[in-house]
């Protein structure tokens, strides 16, 4: 039997674009539009939307992490089936506990987007296998993996494809996801010409809980808000910055091979430090958006680099929120990488170690995540 998806707080009239409910009290809160515009009929858009769309203008609105989480588990409990978005260059960034744990008793069909962005020597069957592994760990089990890219259209029809073979009739679909990986551009190509959802890179675009229907079909679709994660790099910088991160095209990709003391710095982000004994000399691959600049440096230059080049030479930070960067508490984590394995700093890159093992000092603020996974990228030999 299907769930039936309703209730006063879903009815009253929303903004078209980010499902936050309009009002026309407060111009800082979210859904905000001028009174003659909330007397009209049919679609409206609220002006946080239309200048995101318009004019690509930020307008942050202060939703706290647990309205995301209570608005995204209040629908979970009335879907029939869930698609969870992943974003494969930040997949540690987009694999969120949090999200996990509310959706692992639901029927899932996993989307990994932005496949575009991977060098091309990565075949889609390679990274199905290496997902499905994840998954196996967190002892889970998707109906179906699709891999693809929502700026392309590659793949996307297959969801459809695999809703159509899994469920007939009415079925409510929803759809979830952290911030930034893409999940407002997923459903707009799902639902063809009928283009409803505002679209940006900014993060916590969709504030409120969106639904469509899917032309053609019974599927009711609907959009829960981006829940923000701990520990993304990415959103511990101003909003420009964090588009510069999030990459829009293929990563960059260099190799390196550095001995001890030397030190490879990401931007002015994180300081990577190499600690292997004097001789040893391991090869690793680095891995980030083509704006995030790489330099190789000494150790006993750090200090004047950090003075004197963030903002220029090496960015992110811009120097519009450099000092505030700077300001964060920082730590310094050691870790030993083994050969196959990849250090990830999330919502940053990583560094896949080709001839190893890589003993490393990494410095970045107190709240960024690390973690140590098996190879996603191997480096070429």
């Amino acid at each position: 039997m299907k769930t039936k998806i309703g209730g006063d707080k879903l009815n009253k009239k929303k903004c078209n674009g980010c499902g936050a409910e309009l009002q026309s009290n407060d111009e800082n809160r979210a859904g905000y539009v001028p009174k003659d515009k909330l007397k009209k009929t049919g679609n409206v858009v609220c002006k946080r939307c239309f200048q995101i769309t318009n004019y690509g203008k930020y307008v942050p609105v202060g939703i706290a992490d647990e309205e995301y989480i209570e608005e995204v588990k209040m629908i979970i409990k009335e879907l029939d089936v869930v698609i969870l978005i992943l974003d494969i260059i930040d997949f540690e960034g987009s694999f969120n506990e949090k999200i996990l744990n509310i959706i692992r008793d639901k029927p899932i069909i996993v989307a990994i987007n932005k496949i575009d962005l991977v060098p091309t020597d990565k075949h889609p069957s390679e990274i199905s296998d290496w997902v499905k592994k994840r998954f196996i760990e967190k002892r889970i089990n998707p109906l179906d993996i699709s891999i693809i890219s929502a700026k392309t259209r590659y793949g996307v029809n297959g969801i459809l494809t695999k809703l159509n073979h899994f469920y007939k009739g009415r079925t409510n679909v929803g759809v979830v996801g952290v911030t930034n990986v893409g999940k407002s551009t997923v459903i707009n190509r799902l639902l063809g010409n009928k283009k409803n959802l505002t679209v940006s890179k900014y993060p916590g675009t969709t504030l409120k809980i969106v639904k469509n229907i899917i032309p053609g079909t019974e599927f009711t679709l609907i959009d829960t808000p981006g829940i923000i994660p701990n520990g993304r790099i990415s959103d511990m910088v101003c909003h420009e910055c964090n588009l510069k991160i999030v990459p829009s095209s293929e990563i960059s990709r260099m190799t390196f091979k550095m001995e001890k003391d030397r030190v490879l710095m990401l931007g002015g982000l994180a300081v990577i430090r190499v600690l292997n004994e004097e001789g040893e000399k391991p090869i690793f691959a680095a891995f980030a958006s083509k704006d995030v600049k790489f330099h190789k440096t000494n150790i006993n230059r750090i200090e004047d680099m950090k003075s004197k080049h963030i903002g220029e030479m090496l960015i992110p930070p811009c120097n519009n929120c450099k000092d505030e960067y700077s300001s964060l508490k920082m730590k310094k984590e050691v870790h030993t990488v083994n050969e196959g394995e990849e250090l990830v700093l999330k919502g940053l890159g990583w560094l896949s170690v080709k001839r190893g093992p890589l003993k490393v000092e990494v410095e970045l603020p107190e709240n960024a995540e690390i973690i140590i996974r098996k190879a996603f990228i191997v480096p070429r030999r």
